[in-house]
């Protein structure tokens, strides 16, 4: 495999007592995007904007242990996808991320099950945020932390939620009480006068990632700190409540439907892309709100089976950049030589 490949020394190597250490993912991954090819592919879909997401690209994997030893194809492929959305990947700005993940796999040869540290695509909450303003569609929307203090009521029901008139008086969310935290919470209002808002109880979101994140539930388990959601839980679930609002109530931009389905997916070397962190989210119910276009009810029908847009029919302002598909990151892999190194 990978790592064990990477591993290997030749015996004359070993003879002559120049056992050379294994590079490291951050230094192969610099390796790849300082050539012509790749930065010519990055340039194609940022433009002048390239230099600096490349930049950071590499700054993000040296600036974490376990980036350091995922598979440096993912980690690429990874930061390629995000390009294609035109979002930063440093996870601390809250729009996107690429985030390693322990994948298990069998070898073919051994038969055994294998650890293999590989880096997955993943959007974050802000990521969303700038999506749906991207669209055009949206008036104005927000979200939210909620403390005890500041919620009357909630009806899972009927979705209603009552929160206090009077802030004023709530004084958890100034001390800092983050063991009051009760809930997260997301609203929005599109141009069209429709809005609809979401309300999540903190325990609702904890049982969303225990059913949805593998990783989750391993640091549960073994009592470690290794996923998004045991190292960064407000973030991750701030974008879950906006991410479940926007796919069940809101209209869906291309560039928003390509996200929900790349978000959490690891690419691999023949950019074929699976779930790395056991499945996604659900979604519960059709986007019945978005507006139609000229000509939609053809498009319709002329559409594939998996929603994906073939065609610039139903395009808008978030969708300026063509659709990256899995044979088109293949080609970029392939044509940045990724067969050739030494960790395949």
């Amino acid at each position: 495999m990978a790592g064990q490949q990477q591993r290997q020394v030749p015996a004359q190597q070993i003879q002559q007592g120049e056992i050379q250490k294994p590079k490291s993912s951050a230094v192969l991954v610099k390796e790849i995007i300082s050539r012509d090819t790749c930065k010519k592919k990055f340039a194609e879909i940022l433009g002048q904007k390239a230099p600096q997401f490349l930049a950071s690209l590499t700054n993000v994997v040296s600036g974490s242990a376990q980036l350091k030893r995922a598979e440096p194809n993912s980690i690429v492929s990874a930061a390629f996808v995000a390009a294609t959305y035109d979002l930063p990947i440093d996870s601390n700005l809250g729009f996107a991320a690429i985030v390693p993940y322990n994948n298990s796999k069998k070898n073919p040869q051994t038969g055994k099950w294998e650890d293999h540290m590989e880096a997955q695509f993943q959007m974050m909450y802000k990521g969303f945020i700038q999506l749906a303003i991207r669209s055009g569609y949206y008036e104005k929307m927000n979200y939210a932390v909620v403390y005890e203090d500041e919620l009357v009521s909630y009806n899972p029901i009927t979705g209603e939620i009552v929160f206090v008139t009077d802030f004023s008086q709530c004084t958890q969310r100034d001390e800092g009480q983050t063991d009051k935290v009760v809930g997260y919470y997301a609203w929005f209002r599109l141009k069209t006068g429709y809005s609809h808002e979401l309300y999540m109880s903190t325990k609702a979101v904890e049982n969303h990632a225990k059913k949805y994140s593998q990783a989750y539930r391993s640091d549960l388990n073994k009592g470690k700190k290794n996923s998004k959601w045991t190292t960064d839980f407000e973030a991750m679930a701030l974008k879950t409540v906006i991410k479940l609002l926007l796919s069940k109530w809101g209209i869906l931009s291309v560039d928003m439907q390509r996200a929900i389905q790349d978000d959490q997916k690891t690419f691999d070397e023949e950019g074929e892309a699976s779930y790395g962190d056991n499945q996604p989210d659900a979604i519960e119910a059709e986007n019945v709100f978005e507006l139609p276009g000229p000509g939609d009810e053809q498009a319709k029908d002329e559409q594939p089976e998996n929603g994906e847009s073939s065609d610039g029919t139903g395009t808008d302002a978030a969708d300026a950049g063509e659709y990256v598909s899995p044979e088109e990151i293949d080609d970029f892999m392939e044509s940045m030589g990724l067969e050739e190194l030494p960790f395949k």
